[in-house]
């Protein structure tokens, strides 16, 4: 039942292109963090990354309707040169 729901989620994230936002709030935040915590360090400050689908959710069952996932540091780096170029 759990891969199933979680199958259902993922499909969610894509059909509604949440990808593009979890990756943009991630750039974003990973910059951030590096601004503002002292000796920042991607794996010990940052938890993780979960969507809440609300109508998903079932009182009896822990985490349904809770898409969960880290993205690896790679990535997120790629990103924040593909974002954050400077010109000239």
């Amino acid at each position: 039942m759990g891969t199933i729901k979680t199958n259902t989620l993922t499909a969610a994230m894509r059909e509604h292109n949440y990808g593009l936002q979890y990756w943009l709030y991630r750039v974003v935040l990973h910059l951030y963090l590096q601004k503002r915590v002292a000796d920042y360090d991607f794996e010990q400050h940052f938890g993780g990354i979960k969507y809440l689908f609300v109508r998903g959710m079932e009182a009896d069952v822990p985490m349904s309707g809770v898409y969960e996932d880290k993205p690896d540091l790679f990535r997120v780096e790629a990103l924040v040169g593909l974002f954050c170029q400077e010109n000239g």
